[in-house]
């Protein structure tokens, strides 16, 4: 009760400030939104992935020294509506670990580079705080919103190859889902990075969903098949050791949410992720790799990404 408490009184410095400067009679005022618990859902999610997966690159384990991480993450919804469920405050926090190491262009043994200019660059675990107006109608659902991260891959992007102080990004996005039918979905979200790193991320989805196990009004197990690709464009520098703007990586992943009850799902999955001719880029001029080469190793395994990875994850939800 007292976390509950605590997230009500989080949620009531949400309320739009143009309610408190209306001079409101009492019968539009009992009309406003006011805080309640019913309006207040959320989850809370731990997870497991079998790779450390950024945007859908596949970070390699030559480089990361590593492969899997771990997700922690809490979700808040909030409905500010009139009508039920159709606008909200979304917010959510989360923070992925890297479990087996995390340093990227930089192992051991080929860490002793410095006369070539390379230095160890770290993809620190992540820490993320997203906060979006979301609009849900019949057909569909669009969020703008604003985005900071620390760390992970574009933590490390904003510190080594945009040389700034932290490996911190703010974005604005835009997200836009549309549902024509109960089994198919299309969007693509859309950010602007605009500290940190500037330039703009795109990532088209569509994915058809169907119940495994049970029917549509009572599912116990469902299958979600996502198809989905994400995009830069004046994201990155030609002068960088890193991606080309274009197409970064292309993936096919399958999950199978289990409804154990109303409130707890275990959703194991897996994705096939490719890269893109942009992330393609970042492989070919990696300057570990050029380093160890001009040493006379073979440095042909050190770059960046997998060009192709099978990525195995599982979550654990609880819904309140």
């Amino acid at each position: 009760m007292k976390a509950r408490s605590i997230l009500l009184a989080l949620a009531s410095l949400l309320v739009p400030a143009s309610y408190a400067a209306q001079t409101l009679t009492a019968e539009e005022f009992a009309k406003l939104p006011g805080l309640s618990a019913k309006r207040l859902t959320g989850s809370f999610t731990v997870g497991y992935d079998s790779n450390y997966v950024g945007r859908g690159l596949v970070i390699s384990h030559s480089v990361a020294e590593g492969d899997s991480s771990e997700l922690v993450a809490l979700k808040t919804n909030y409905d500010i509506g009139k009508k039920q469920q159709q606008w909200s405050i979304d917010n959510t926090i989360s923070y992925r670990m890297v479990s087996s190491g995390h340093t990227m262009y930089g192992p051991a043994p080929y860490a002793d580079l410095a006369a070539f200019g390379v230095t160890p660059r770290n993809v620190e675990n992540e820490f993320a705080v997203a906060t979006a107006l979301k609009y849900s109608g019949k057909y569909g659902a669009v969020s703008l919103g604003h985005d900071f991260v620390h760390g992970g891959l574009l933590g490390a992007f904003a510190k080594h190859f945009r040389q700034q102080s932290a490996s911190c990004v703010n974005e604005v996005f835009l997200d836009m889902v549309y549902t024509p039918t109960a089994w198919f979905e299309v969007g693509n979200s859309v950010r602007l990075s605009f500290q940190g790193v500037q330039g703009w991320w795109f990532e088209p989805h569509m994915t058809f969903k169907a119940p495994i196990i049970g029917t549509a009004e009572d599912v116990k197990v469902a299958g979600l098949l996502t198809f989905a690709m994400s995009a830069t464009a004046n994201y990155f520098d030609p002068g960088h050791h890193a991606n080309a703007n274009g197409a970064q990586a292309f993936w096919i992943q399958l999950s199978t949410p289990w409804f154990i009850t109303k409130q707890l799902i275990l959703t194991p999955s897996v994705s096939f992720n490719w890269l893109g001719a942009g992330a393609q880029k970042a492989a070919k001029t990696s300057s570990l790799r050029q380093a160890t080469e001009k040493l006379g190793m073979d440095g042909s395994t050190l770059v960046p990404y997998r060009n192709f990875g099978v990525v195995a994850g599982v979550k654990c939800t609880y819904t309140f």
